[in-house]
């Protein structure tokens, strides 16, 4: 074998130990409830110390949350789709993608605000104690449900 070709298997080699190195540390340091609604309800209910009454309002709230959350998707998927199909010609109505892009940004709008009145709704279930570590802690889950602005 030539030296080139000696070069290129160590480069390779290299290469696949970074690439494993990087997927064992990703996987090693994910958060333990991320993405899983059901483990953060979970943790944010043990964490707050909610008794039976305050568990079962949350799981109203939670509900609730859900069929809002639901329409608010769906929304969003009918409007990508629409934006994504003025793609399919060759003339494009500027007037109409700025005015779906604009209803697509009022959509998250309406995610954001749903999901901070939800959170308020849940912390007004709580008593003085469980208000001030929800404050301490909501950071913690936002974390937790997956990426997002206010979730670094």
């Amino acid at each position: 074998m030539n030296s080139k070709i000696k070069f290129l298997y160590f480069i390779i080699i290299a290469l696949l130990l970074t690439n494993a190195a990087t997927l064992a540390f990703m996987f090693m340091h994910k958060p333990k409830h991320e993405g899983n609604p059901r483990e953060v309800s979970r943790w944010l209910t043990e964490q707050l110390k909610l008794n039976a009454v305050q568990q079962e309002q949350y799981k109203v709230l939670q509900e609730e949350h859900r069929k809002n959350m639901e329409n608010i998707h769906q929304q969003d998927r009918n409007l990508h789709d629409r934006y994504f199909q003025l793609l399919n010609g060759e003339a494009v109505d500027s007037v109409l993608v700025n005015q779906l892009a604009d209803s697509i940004a009022i959509n998250r709008k309406q995610t954001e605000l749903t999901t901070f009145y939800d959170f308020k709704k849940i912390r007004a279930i709580c008593n003085a104690e469980q208000q001030q570590k929800f404050d301490e802690i909501i950071g913690e889950a936002l974390r937790m449900m997956g990426p997002g602005p206010h979730r670094k």
